[in-house]
């Protein structure tokens, strides 16, 4: 579950969790797993499940359940904060489609989509194909945003439904469903009804189902011709360092212990190099080295093997360094990584 989550592999990861957790599962008593359960939707902005979540737990161990609060909210917030309030052009392309679709590029979208603004705003103008497997993700992908109050805007959208019903023909059953049901949810998803119940008719004359029926959706899609900006935010932040003293407790002489605090927030994905050097440049003489990761919701391998290399810099420098207020997916990671052998990992409480 670990490792799926560090690749952006949500799913896997849940249901690795849940089979855990679950009734009958080895870890069903085990309320401490049950508890990285709830940091893993926390970190993917998944309330629904989240409070399904709650209640078992409360029925299972009798005690209150973690309050809900979503990660990929705070970072946003955050970075609107932040940002000058006439920095982001209404329009701004978060995500740019590839010309081919597959499991992986889905991936990236769900990665990226965590910490991005709202309205969200993807440019499929680009598409020229997708695979089978890519849309049965893209799929779980979309009805999971179908049942929340999101803002989108899709540049080209017309391109994804012309991909589909060019990958799928009606009556050809070799195609895979996937390509159906994943058209059927786009539908959904732009408010589409009448196209959705002539879909969902081919559908069923296609494989001799029953046709799915329309149900409304939650989130909200303006669909509209390509754009031109294509800048994306960063995935990785890393906030100013505020430095405080604290009285030495490791000696009884009278000086203080100067003690460095930076935040890590977002995701880390890949080369971390930058952030890491903007990290060094603010931390002066600080001894102590306190690394927030209150916000911070993912790091994948290639940025953990960087974090790792700087905190055994950081060692080498005499320095101590700690990571605080990071949630359970993150805190095992890092325990996977080892990087908890060479620095303290706190794990954010309940």
């Amino acid at each position: 579950a670990v490792i799926a989550f560090a690749n952006a592999d949500f799913e896997q990861c849940e249901q690795a969790l849940s089979a855990l957790t679950g009734s009958g599962g080895p870890r069903a008593q085990h309320a401490e797993t049950w508890l990285v359960l709830f940091d893993l939707y926390r970190a993917i902005g998944q309330q629904h499940k989240f409070e399904s979540l709650a209640l078992d737990y409360a029925q299972q161990f009798g005690w209150s359940a973690p309050q809900w609060f979503s990660l990929p909210k705070l970072v946003a917030e955050a970075a609107s904060e932040d940002r000058p309030r006439n920095s982001r052009i209404e329009g701004q392309v978060g995500w740019v489609c590839p010309d081919h679709v597959d499991a992986d590029a889905v991936a990236k979208l769900a990665s990226v989509s965590l910490q991005m603004p709202l309205p969200w705003v993807f440019d499929w103008s680009a598409l020229r194909g997708i695979d089978a497997e890519a849309c049965a993700r893209l799929s779980e992908l979309f009805r999971n945003w179908i049942g929340q109050d999101l803002d989108m805007r899709w540049l080209g959208g017309d391109r994804l439904f012309s991909v589909l019903a060019e990958a799928a023909p009606t009556g050809v059953r070799d195609a895979d469903p996937a390509y159906w049901q994943v058209r059927l949810d786009a539908l959904r998803m732009t408010n589409r009804p009448d196209q959705f119940d002539e879909a969902a008719i081919d559908y069923c004359v296609t494989y001799e189902v029953s046709p799915p029926s329309w149900e409304p959706a939650r989130c909200q899609v303006r669909v509209s011709g390509a754009g031109s900006t294509t800048s994306s935010p960063p995935l990785s932040v890393v906030s100013d360092v505020s430095t405080s003293f604290l009285e030495s407790r490791l000696t009884e002489d009278t000086g203080a212990v100067q003690v460095g605090t930076v935040e890590l927030s977002g995701q880390l994905v890949g080369d971390i190099g930058a952030t890491l050097k903007k990290m060094d440049a603010e931390l002066g003489l600080a001894s102590i080295v306190n690394v927030s990761c209150a916000r911070l919701i993912r790091v994948d391998f290639i940025a953990a093997g960087d974090l790792l290399n700087w905190v055994l810099a950081r060692r080498s420098e005499n320095r101590s360094v700690r990571f605080i207020e990071a949630h359970r997916m993150v805190a095992l990671f890092f325990g996977a990584m080892g990087i908890n052998e060479h620095a303290k990992v706190k794990v954010r409480t309940v």
